[in-house]
């Protein structure tokens, strides 16, 4: 009977650790956070939300270019809508994949992020922008692109 209570409580805290509803909120709350910092332009704030595996393969002006990128190409985002989520716990750590349907100024692309942890000690590891508008080559930004143009032969 006690060995019984006690694996019932056993489960009861390793069920109330990776509360699957929590952890939902904590992830849209952190892709929410994140937006609005990626609308404010604050790359480095981007950086510093991020976890320890994020940064072991990322720099800090890797992720300034990074935002960057995204925002000459998709511009600002508009709205987001959660696509699905996966919820994973193994060994101890937990790891939540949120999949957005995300409206940018420019377009519309399907946001990935990947977060282990869970409440404060959740830290992006990864984010993932897909776009159509990633495909091509970028529009002409300057002088130098207008004169390529100037200088092609006539058909």
């Amino acid at each position: 009977m006690y060995l019984k209570t006690i694996i019932a409580a056993l489960a009861a805290l390793l069920l109330a650790a990776c509360n699957p509803m929590a952890q939902l909120n904590d992830a849209e709350a952190q892709v929410e956070s994140f937006h609005d910092t990626y609308n404010e332009g604050d790359a480095r704030a981007l950086y510093g939300r991020t976890g320890e595996a994020f940064r072991e393969v990322t720099s800090a002006q890797d992720m300034v270019d990074l935002v960057a990128l995204v925002n000459e190409r998709m511009g600002k985002v508009v709205s987001s809508e959660r696509e699905g989520i996966n919820i994973n716990s193994n060994n101890g750590t937990t790891t939540t994949t949120v999949t957005m349907k995300t409206e940018f100024e420019k377009g519309e692309a399907t946001e990935t992020f990947i977060f282990t942890g869970s409440g404060e000690d959740m830290g992006l590891v990864s984010w993932n922008v897909d776009s159509p508008n990633f495909m091509g080559p970028a529009e002409p930004t300057g002088p130098e692109d207008d004169d390529a143009e100037a200088h092609q032969p006539a058909e």
